[in-house]
């Protein structure tokens, strides 16, 4: 018989960053894949695909499922380019003892019907539950006068947590004789930043040799997952290595994933219940083994496609719901090409898949909206909050702004507009809605990058006060409006509209009143009644939630509020008209809504964000910051797509204001 078992030593060196060495006396075998049933024959207490002392199960090798070791390692070998014929292969593993085993790794050679080597593969398992397959060809480049023989293969499956995933591995197998060893380093930038081996010396595979190796060696077994352990610990407390976080493993040649957990399995079955009811369009659902399922309309064509990367998803979607969703998207839990897509269908299904157990909504929710009611729009929470969106910095929202870095709807008079064309008629129709003229001095609140101001003094003559929260507008608007020389007539202040003083002639706020929150929308009405002159105009554009969503939105805490806006809100119609009533002498003198608009608008934006990703991440932003703004736009994208959110511009005044001589088309303001 070929299948010998070896006794030696395993060898590990961490070289970098740190020196860490330790070697363990172990035991191994080397199977030859066609003596198998012959040893289960021959050994009593060698047991084939059954329990026994010593055991080997063909399904803990390659992938999952049924079948032979050899077959399994045949179709994968082919998957890969390997198409010689096979014929001898040896596999040199830990078999089970009493039923345990861990493998970090097994290595196989695989010869021709001739005994030349045709190529070595490794399976390298991981303590997640995970399972990869690197494959070398034996035409590598090993010196000739060397006893090994060499291979390299990239690094792109995560085992050390102490590790990232970069560098290369360096595989050296020794003719597998009766001395035998094995080696596997890793080469970062050029140097070995890990060295490890094993190597022992072989008998045959015989019942009396095995006894002796398992008398001399009876707690190997066990120990593997201890001493990696042990070693991790002194890692991390002695060493104070940097613990990576575990990327997705999403090599094509990961063969296992992580098992799901009871949870995470009993989590599938209440989504996968909802989902069963999605009525709209058809999703086609990829789960984390590669199986597609589909739900919602059966006759219809595939109108969405998302694949569940991790299982941990559907435990996440249960407890969280919509904020679970923009999570794992961030987490790489689940992956589409199209994210509107989905989020669309989820959006035209909501009654169908907004229902979770009561017992669920209750402690991650109230976390939520506790979180959320910590971030209230005070003076000085109103600074904070607006600083931790807007003053991501200037150079990123250029990724994606146009030129003028409109951060707003735009409007499309013609589908075929640019996106600067169509902020452009965005601030025409503000401007001509508001009746600018060059004597006004207009009052904006919340003046982002300068853009509406420097047109609207440039057109109208006007002057233009601008205010903001954010230090970067403020920085960027200045040096605008100076490069222009427009200095006279644009000035911007780092003001809250609170704190304002004065009195103008009109007052515009762009898409503004999203951060003033519910609290505080009476208090914003007031400081314009304050500031606008009794004959004054002033024009507001904001974002709103339909009237019956309000109050369970109001209560809540959703993932826009968690993630991209602390402290943002939404308003309805209903409560903007009740609260503006109550707190100032406006009415409306006319309404307009642009949602449909900002659908394109986000759709722009989102393609140019997808473009711009090697300068975001020159800029230091991050895979899971970048992944959160592209769910970001796609969701809102989803949003108005839907015409579940609207954006409406509002023209108020107050009654007896004479100056208004003409209502309806572009014009709403007549001469003073």
């Amino acid at each position: 018989m070929n299948s010998r078992i070896y006794r030696g030593r395993i060898d590990h060196a961490r070289l970098l960053p740190v020196r860490h060495e330790f070697s363990y006396p172990i035991y191994f075998y080397l199977f030859d894949l066609g003596e198998l049933e012959e040893i289960s024959r021959r050994i009593p207490f060698f047991g084939l695909n059954r329990p026994n002392l010593v055991s080997f199960y063909e399904a803990d090798y390659l992938t999952p499922g049924s079948g032979t070791v050899r077959e399994k390692l045949i179709k994968l070998l082919r998957e890969r380019g390997v198409t010689a014929e096979l014929g001898r292969i040896e596999l040199v593993t830990t078999a089970r003892f009493l039923g345990h085993v861990f493998n970090p790794a097994s290595f196989f050679y695989c010869y021709d019907p001739h005994g030349q080597l045709v190529c070595t593969a490794a399976q390298v398992n991981n303590t997640f539950g995970e399972t990869h397959f690197y494959v070398t060809p034996a035409a590598a480049d090993t010196p000739q006068d060397s006893k090994f023989m060499r291979f390299e293969a990239e690094k792109n499956f995560h085992v050390s947590p102490f590790f990232d995933r970069q560098g290369s591995y360096e595989f050296k197998y020794s003719p597998s004789g009766e001395d035998l060893q094995i080696q596997v380093n890793l080469i970062k930038d050029g140097r070995y930043a890990l060295v490890s081996s094993i190597r022992g010396r072989g008998v045959p595979l015989t019942a009396g040799n095995l006894l002796k190796t398992l008398a001399r060696y009876p707690c190997s077994v066990f120990l593997t997952l201890p001493r990696i352990h042990w070693q991790a610990l002194k890692l991390y407390f002695f060493k104070k290595l940097r613990v990576y976080p575990k990327p997705l493993a999403d090599s094509p040649d990961t063969l296992r994933l992580k098992t799901p957990t009871l949870l995470e399995k009993m989590s599938r079955a209440l989504i996968e219940r909802y989902l069963s009811k999605l009525t709209q369009g058809r999703l086609e659902l990829t789960d984390p083994e590669g199986r597609k399922i589909f739900y919602g309309s059966p006759e219809g064509p595939v109108t969405a496609r998302m694949r569940v990367r991790r299982h941990r998803f559907f435990w996440r979607l249960l407890k969280d719901s919509g904020i679970g969703l923009g999570e794992g998207y961030m987490a790489r839990d689940w992956e589409s090409d199209d994210p509107t897509a989905v989020l669309r269908l989820f959006v035209d299904n909501k009654p169908a898949v907004s229902a979770k157990p009561s017992f669920l909504r209750g402690f991650a929710d109230i976390l939520n909206r506790w979180r959320h009611l910590g971030r209230k729009n005070t003076l000085q929470g109103s600074r904070k909050n607006i600083g931790d969106h807007y003053d991501l910095s200037n150079d990123f929202f250029r990724t994606f702004l146009d030129d003028h870095m409109l951060y707003s709807s735009a409007v499309y008079w013609d589908p075929a507009d640019s996106l600067l064309a169509a902020q452009q008629n965005k601030l025409q129709k503000m401007i001509e809605k508001a009746g600018i003229r060059s004597s006004h001095h207009v009052l904006e609140i919340g003046c982002g990058w300068g853009g509406f101001a420097i047109k609207a003094a440039r057109e109208t003559g006007c002057r233009v006060t601008g205010i903001t929260l954010s230090q970067e507008q403020l920085r960027e608007a200045s040096a605008r409006v100076k490069s222009l020389g427009m200095e006279d007539r644009i000035e911007f202040l780092l003001c809250d509209y609170r704190q304002m003083k004065g009195a103008f002639d009109r007052i515009i706020s762009i898409e503004m009143l999203e951060a003033v929150g519910h609290e505080y929308l009476g208090s914003f009405f007031e400081a314009c009644d304050r500031l606008l002159k009794p004959d004054g105009v002033a024009v507001i554009q904001t974002i709103t939630i339909p009237d019956q969503r309000y109050e369970s939105y109001r209560r809540g805490c959703d993932w826009i509020q968690k993630h991209i806006f602390p402290g943002g809100h939404l308003p309805s119609l209903e409560v903007l008209c009740r609260t503006m009533t109550r707190s100032s002498q406006f009415f409306i003198e006319d309404l307009e809504n642009i949602g449909p608009h900002y659908a394109q608008t986000l759709r722009e934006w989102r393609e140019r964000f997808l473009a711009a990703a090697p300068r975001l991440e020159e800029l230091g932003f991050d895979e899971t910051f970048r992944r959160k703004w592209e769910y970001y736009l796609s969701y809102c994208e989803a949003g108005f797509a839907g015409r579940y959110l609207n954006n409406i511009q509002i023209v108020l005044t107050r009654a007896g204001n004479r100056s208004l001589d003409q209502i309806g088309g572009r014009q709403y303001a007549g001469k003073n």
